[in-house]
């Protein structure tokens, strides 16, 4: 009776543990069933090539022109020999980099030739002077015997007057007349060579005088020319380049130095001449220095320059800036800059495109899945972040051409699409571009 009653019990016990695993499988599979996702049913072909496209539409933009120039500093000075010399002295003071004052000593040359025309144009000169002085004297001298002649004449004059009333009455001879007119003969000659003596004396003057004034010219180029030995420094700055050194010969007009003021900056950028209409004095003008390792700087538009170049097709902007020339932030001279011009009289709605979604100015957009392919026509190009696509380009298209709003636009067809193509579109907001 008892193994009987156990093995009921065992059987039980075994049902029971079925029975409970079988419900408790089912519960699960219950549970699974209720929570698993949900197929989205659409109409989409998931077959199809997905397209990623941004919707086209007009947004305010003002219209930037990109140029390229080479800043200069307004205050330079290519420091020039006046003299031909050797160099006989470069002072300590002058290295590239040093800061020099106006009138500070860059190089001295050999000035002992220039010391010895200082003293011949000395010499010269007090010739002259002496010259000059003796010929004040000759000149009264030749006056008063002038004066002396012209009261011998008249004597002369008078003394054969009263001879020949002497002979009218009989009481001369005619010997006694030809003799007093000869006398008078010889005193109107020696009066008239004495009168030509003294009016030659004021051209004679005259020329004295001219060579003192030459003379006195000649000894103060000397003396400059004694100066310019000593070659100082026509403005305050740093000196950027040296270019002799002690003992050589330099000739007139060699260039010896030159030094950079970098407080007043001048930047001449080209920009294409069409955008002449668009270039306006004041215009804001962000500045970026080419090359590696970038910097920014932000100007405006100071002048235009009215010609353009026939040959390259390019109009010229100058934008001045003023900055501290030890500033870390400086520009500093010969910097190559490329500076955008952001027209203030330009500012209107235009369609804006990636500049990567054209190509041979085409451009294609998504219409019932269909890839349409429109021409298109530039105006212009800019550069820059444009949050209004959600796009991370920073080339872009402007468009002298239309689109319809709210088209599709491809944003890169790459090299499989063709007109006509069905394909899916992706919003690019949906998707994360690299």
């Amino acid at each position: 009776m008892s193994m009987a009653s156990d093995r009921v019990i065992s059987f039980v016990s075994r049902a029971t543990l079925v029975l409970v695993l079988l419900l408790g499988s089912v519960g699960i599979a219950f549970g699974l069933i209720r929570t698993k996702p949900k197929v989205e049913m659409g109409s989409t072909d998931k077959s199809l090539p997905a397209v990623v496209v941004i919707q086209a539409r007009p947004i305010e933009i003002t219209r930037r022109m990109i140029g390229y120039g080479t800043a200069d500093a307004v205050h330079h000075a290519d420091v020039p020999t006046q003299i031909s010399s050797i160099v006989l002295t470069i002072p300590p003071t002058t290295r590239i980099g040093r800061l020099v004052s106006k009138g500070d000593l860059l190089v001295e040359l050999d000035d002992s030739d220039f010391r010895q025309q200082v003293v011949r144009a000395e010499q010269a000169l007090a010739i002259a002077k002496t010259e000059q002085s003796l010929l004040v004297v000759e000149r009264e001298a030749a006056d008063a015997r002038a004066l002396l002649a012209i009261d011998d004449q008249a004597l002369a004059e008078a003394e054969l007057a009263r001879v020949q009333d002497a002979f009218d009455r009989g009481g001369a001879k005619q010997r006694e007349v030809d003799l007093t007119r000869q006398k008078l003969i010889a005193v109107i000659s020696t009066a008239v060579n004495t009168k030509e003596v003294a009016d030659r004396l004021p051209a004679r003057e005259e020329q004295t005088a001219s060579s003192v004034i030459s003379k006195s010219a000649e000894l103060e180029l000397a003396r400059k020319n004694l100066l310019r030995c000593k070659i100082l420094s026509p403005i305050d700055g740093v000196i950027q380049d040296l270019d002799v050194r002690v003992g050589e010969h330099v000739q007139t007009g060699m260039r010896i130095a030159r030094v950079v003021h970098s407080d007043s900056m001048e930047i001449p950028l080209r920009l294409s001449s069409y955008v002449r209409s668009h270039v306006n004095i004041g215009d804001k003008v962000s500045l970026r220095s080419a090359g590696f390792g970038k910097r920014y700087w932000e100007a405006r538009v100071s002048r235009v320059a009215p010609e353009d170049d026939t040959q390259t097709r390019t109009m010229v902007v100058y934008v001045d800036i003023e900055q501290d020339p030890a500033g870390a932030g400086r520009i500093p001279p010969g910097l190559f800059v490329r500076g955008v011009v952001i027209s203030s009289s330009d500012s209107s709605k235009r369609w804006v495109v990636p500049r990567r979604a054209i190509a041979d100015d085409r451009v294609m957009v998504v219409q019932d899945s269909i890839l349409r392919s429109i021409s298109v026509k530039i105006a212009y190009s800019i550069t820059g972040e444009l949050g209004e696509f959600g796009l991370p380009d920073h080339d872009w298209a402007v468009l002298e051409s239309s689109l319809s709003i709210g088209d599709l636009l491809v944003v890169d067809h790459g090299g499989s699409l063709r007109d006509g193509m069905a394909v899916r579109a992706v919003l690019a907001q949906e998707v994360s571009l690299k």
